[in-house]
């Protein structure tokens, strides 16, 4: 049986969310204390639900803390702990897509990712990103850098020493058990630049022309450029064509 909203809506996720676009232009996106608002009215809801328990770490912040507060409700919950959910959540879009019950087209209107979206630009706009944040996810410098040659091979034998990476927690926050990438000098574009069979006769399947252009990513390029020869070669294997692209720039998911 379905049950059906006053709205017309039907609960238990049995249509398709909808997307609404972010109005990321409207200057009320940036108002904190909207945003607030928003934050403790979605949260009433997922308290009441709970369905995304066994999701990120966000869920479990939130609802660890209403169960230790004086009322056991959200209003006695630190305005503090939102802001500690919001840095749990890094977008992966599970509730959203797989769990909520309440997503849109239902009358609440819950969506929890594009909120925690607004939380995380709202703080970078008013300038309360750490020097680490920042840093670490400028993917585009730290691999230019650690990626000149020699010193690509610096980095690496620091980030496989003790010392060094006890050291790196203390400045930048990144847990000395975390594994982190190898950076190459030459890079996957390096690699690939002449290497491409642009030669090959375009050959038309269903839809496609038979061409493809590789976009090689930040983490394909400096930390893992066999990936792009594996996928070049696959390419090659099939007869077809592959250019790299004429220019790339970070899609912007690390400061995300």
């Amino acid at each position: 049986m379905v049950a059906t909203t006053d709205g017309g809506g039907r609960e238990g996720s049995l249509d398709a969310p909808t997307r609404h676009p972010i109005n990321w232009r409207d200057p009320a996106f940036y108002d904190q204390d909207a945003l607030e608002q928003e934050l403790h009215r979605v949260f009433d809801i997922c308290h009441g639900c709970r369905r995304c328990f066994s999701l990120c770490q966000s869920f479990p912040t939130l609802f660890d803390a209403i169960d230790a507060s004086p009322t056991m409700e959200l209003d006695g919950v630190d305005k503090r702990v939102y802001w500690r959910v919001v840095e749990n959540c890094y977008l992966c879009d599970m509730c959203y897509m797989t769990k909520c019950p309440y997503v849109p087209p239902h009358p609440w209107n819950v969506d929890f990712p594009h909120l925690m979206l607004r939380a995380k630009a709202l703080r970078a706009r008013r300038g309360k990103l750490s020097v680490a944040d920042r840093l670490l996810s400028s993917t585009e410098a730290v691999g230019r850098i650690a990626g000149i040659p020699v010193v690509a091979e610096i980095v690496n034998a620091a980030n496989r020493n003790a010392v060094a990476r006890k050291l790196l927690d203390q400045a930048l926050g990144v847990d000395p058990r975390a594994p982190l990438p190898k950076y190459y000098s030459r890079t996957a574009r390096r690699r690939l630049k002449h290497a491409l069979r642009r030669d090959l006769p375009a050959q038309a399947s269903g839809d496609t022309r038979g061409q493809a252009v590789l976009f090689t990513t930040c983490y394909g390029n400096r930390n893992e450029p066999e990936l792009a020869q594996d996928l070049a070669a696959v390419f090659e294997h099939n007869g077809i064509g592959l250019v790299l692209a004429a220019s790339e720039r970070c899609c912007g998911m690390p400061k995300l």
